[in-house]
């Protein structure tokens, strides 16, 4: 007996009619089946993904992927014969076709939304699999009850619903992964860079204007706040890239009691130590050191959607302008994605393989006396792959509250190497 048999002859099933006419209390009961079927789907999907994550170690999105599906066949059988009883399928054609405007309406949903939020949660809040799972359900069930009624178990499906469907899905997937940036991005990278380097380098001999803060408009005051020992984190708005973003962000923090000269000597002798002092570097070593010339080696922990974690060198060049004032530009010469990162089977993914979280990034260090210490300003400019449009309005402030804690911690981190005997 073919599968499409089985869930046609499942109509004839015995449970409690729902009616003929969609009332209030018709739709209300319906309502009330729908998630009892919802339910036992639950427990189908948690345990699915419970199994494969914690006992076969699959990753958490594949995992989550095989329960959504597991929990959607299950689901659809059931609302055949039961949430929708009184609308049956004539013929097992009339029931495959159900079951593919079943997939590609609350499929779109299941899937999409639960991936999406499930990457959200877990990836960026560190929610654990199976709860993330869990909110990620309730959050699809109205829209999936609402598109099921509507479009899937109507009495005459409608060819378009497919067609809508597969839309949504060309909408919503995120692209594949590419060997480095395309070259649309690359090309406004580029020329994003030659102007924040062009600043940076007319920086150094401005008087009124040498912190990149000076030169934002919505910064004015930014002064007055750091020197009374609250960092300052901005956040400066970038141009659309094709298959793209540009993140770019600049911090600033007060360090009393210092100079700068003590200040870039202190960082420079804690080169290759930075992992005894900021929090997403994971490893560091000195690679070499030819005056105020370093290159380092950083394995680095990122977050965008989902943890990250790099193995990466640094060309740095520090310019000591005067007694008073000093600069750094940075720019990472290696970023090469872990996978498995932290296990017996970490490697370097290829560029084929790369997910595409971090291509590019440079950082442009600016130090200056002030009286009682001396204000330190970092602004850290990056690449990514673009995120999907359509889960942006929720993904774009998680990525700006993400990238805005990250460099709050180098902030800090410096702080503490500062403060920190030098190494031997």
């Amino acid at each position: 007996m073919s599968a499409t048999d089985l869930l046609a002859r499942s109509d004839m099933a015995p449970a409690p009619s729902v009616g003929q006419s969609d009332s209030v209390r018709g739709t209300a009961k319906r309502w009330m089946i729908f998630n009892a079927v919802g339910l036992a789907g639950l427990v189908v999907q948690l345990a699915f993904v419970a199994l494969l994550v914690r006992v076969f170690e699959f990753h958490y999105l594949v995992a989550t992927a095989i329960g959504v599906e597991s929990a959607l066949l299950h689901n659809f059988m059931w609302h055949q014969r039961w949430t929708w009883r009184d609308r049956p399928a004539r013929s097992r054609r009339a029931v495959a076709t159900r079951l593919v405007h079943f997939h590609l309406l609350n499929g779109v949903v299941s899937l999409i939304g639960n991936v999406v939020i499930t990457m959200l949660l877990t990836g960026l809040a560190g929610i654990d699999p199976v709860i993330a799972n869990l909110i990620a359900i309730v959050g699809c069930s109205f829209i999936n009850f609402a598109a099921s009624n509507a479009m899937v178990f109507r009495r005459r499906a409608r060819g378009w619903v497919s067609a809508l469907a597969i839309v949504c899905v060309a909408a919503a997937v995120t692209p594949s992964a590419e060997a480095g940036p395309p070259a649309a991005a690359a090309a406004a990278w580029t020329a994003y860079q030659k102007q924040v380097d062009a600043q940076y380098e007319a920086s150094q001999s401005a008087h009124d204007s040498f912190f990149a803060l000076d030169r934002q408009p919505n910064a004015s005051g930014w002064r007055g706040d750091v020197l009374h020992g609250q960092p300052v984190l901005f956040k400066v708005e970038t141009p659309g890239v094709a298959d793209g973003k540009i993140h770019h962000w600049i911090g600033a923090v007060f360090i009393p009691g210092m100079s700068v000269p003590t200040a870039v000597d202190r960082i420079q002798q804690g080169a290759g130590h930075e992992s005894e002092h900021y929090e997403d570097v994971l490893a560091s070593h000195l690679i070499d050191r030819s005056g105020d010339q370093l290159r380092v080696f950083m394995k680095l922990r990122r977050t965008n959607l989902i943890t990250v974690t790099y193995n990466t060198e640094h060309a740095v060049e520090y310019k000591r302008i005067s007694a008073t004032r000093a600069t750094a530009r940075s720019v990472a010469t290696k970023i090469a994605e872990l996978a498995n990162a932290g296990t017996p089977e970490e490697r370097e993914r290829s560029g084929d393989d790369d997910n595409g979280f971090l291509w590019r990034l440079n950082a442009y260090w600016r130090y200056e006396a002030v009286p009682g210490g001396m204000i330190i300003e970092c602004e850290s400019v990056s690449l990514s792959r673009a995120v999907p449009l359509l889960v942006r309005p929720v993904a774009n402030p998680i990525v700006d509250r993400v990238a805005r804690e990250s460099l709050n911690r180098t902030l800090t981190g410096l702080r503490t190497l500062l403060a920190a005997k030098v190494p031997g």
